[in-house]
């Protein structure tokens, strides 16, 4: 089951839970709705694994780049030095090959720029998506605790 089917059923839990005693407070089944996080638990991994995943393919973009910029830059000063008899031509040759760099370089930074802002997007969503169902749990929590004591209260003064 992946993180949405996971989300999923979590929701529906909640959304086919019973109210408590005409209050607002709902009971929920505590067991599924524990294997449903340890599920997303375990599933998060392989999330953090494609935003691995795109960090390491950015660097390979990167190196390829730079070889290709290499590659151009050493074409293009075997191909000056063979016309170096044409001063304007060197010229214009070593405009391109700086260009090529400089357009390599501007390509190679906004690839690792985008690449960075969509990891920390989906790390932002991930983080908040856990926020929420913790606050959830911890909501249901204390319902729970103020149930048990509630009930025990209730024994003590039944017992009077």
């Amino acid at each position: 089951m992946d993180i949405l089917d996971i989300v999923e059923e979590l929701d529906k839990e909640f959304a086919t839970s019973k109210n408590f005693l005409w209050s607002k407070k709902t009971l929920v089944n505590m067991d599924r709705c524990a294997s449903l996080i340890a599920e997303l638990k375990a599933n998060l991994p392989s999330s953090m694994q494609e935003a691995s995943f795109v960090v390491s393919k950015k660097e390979q973009i990167i190196a390829s780049a730079n070889e290709e910029a290499k590659k151009i830059i050493a074409d293009a000063k075997a191909k000056a030095e063979k016309m170096v008899s044409n001063s304007e031509l060197v010229a214009l040759s070593e405009q391109r090959s700086n260009a090529i760099i400089n357009e390599t370089t501007r390509k190679c930074a906004i690839l690792y720029n985008t690449t960075k802002e969509n990891v920390d997007k989906m790390l932002k969503s991930v983080e908040i998506y856990l926020s929420d169902n913790l606050q959830v749990v911890k909501q249901n929590r204390d319902s729970l605790d103020e149930m048990i004591k509630k009930i025990q209260n209730d024994d003590t003064g039944s017992r009077k």
